[in-house]
C-alpha cells in the first residue's frame, strides 16, 4: 500500500467518526510518513497553532 493510500484510508476512517481533517493535517501526515519531521514535532506545531 502506498503512503498516500494509507493516509487516505486513515482520513476516511477519521471522518467516519465525525472528525474533520484539513489540508494542513494531510501535509503534516505526509511529512511524518516521509520522516521529514517527527510525530513530536508535528504535535508541537499543531498545539502552537491553537495557542496563537
Amino acid at each position: 500500500m502506498s503512503d498516500e493510500r494509507a493516509i487516505e484510508n486513515a482520513i476516511v476512517s477519521t471522518q467516519m467518526e465525525g472528525f474533520e481533517v484539513t489540508e494542513s493535517d494531510r501535509k503534516l501526515l505526509m511529512k511524518i510518513i516521509k520522516k521529514e519531521i517527527t510525530l513530536d514535532e508535528a504535535l508541537k506545531k499543531i498545539n502552537s497553532s491553537y495557542r496563537n
